[in-house]
Formats: structure tokens, sequence, C-alpha cells
């Protein structure tokens, strides 16, 4: 249950990083895909080199992290868009 709670404040977080770059909130949803295939991937190793529950939960959690820290390092590095002056952005009128 706390991981899911983690990865759904990381994905936001991802997300809110994405739109100060002027991109869509979509991005975080890399962050998701990075966490759960980095687990899976992590799973898949730790069944190959062991058998032993807690070291197969162990690879699946450091994959986690690896595909999170990438996921991180992608959305990161996403150039910032040039706002076009002609364009005007969407506001809410009240």
């Amino acid at each position: 249950m706390i991981e899911i709670l983690v990865l759904v404040r990381f994905c936001k977080r991802l997300a809110e990083i994405a739109r100060s770059k002027h991109r869509s909130g979509s991005w975080g949803a890399v962050g998701a895909v990075g966490w759960i295939g980095g687990e899976v991937s992590g799973a898949i190793v730790g069944v190959k080199s062991s058998t032993d529950g807690a070291s197969i939960y162990v690879f699946a959690i450091l994959g986690a992290i690896i595909g999170a820290l990438l996921a991180y390092a992608i959305v990161k590095t996403r150039s910032v868009l040039p706002l076009d002056p002609d364009f005007p952005t969407a506001t809410v009128v009240r």
C-alpha cells in the first residue's frame, strides 16, 4: 500500500516538472512505466538468480528504484518548450 502511495506522489511530481517546462502533464506516466517495468524486470532477474523470496523482492525493489531514476532523468532532461506569443494560453474566466 505504501508503494502505491509513493508511486502516485512520484508520478504527480514528474507531471509538475513537465508542466513547468510547458509540456503535458502526461509525462508523469513515464514514472509509472519506469517504476513498474523496473520492478518486473528486477523480479525476473531475482527469480533467475535465486529462489529465496526475500532476495527476489530485493531485486524487484532495486529494479523499481532504477526504473524510477531513469524516468526522473528522462523528464528532468526535457528542454523547456517556448511559448508562442501569438497563441495565448488557456485561462479560466470567472
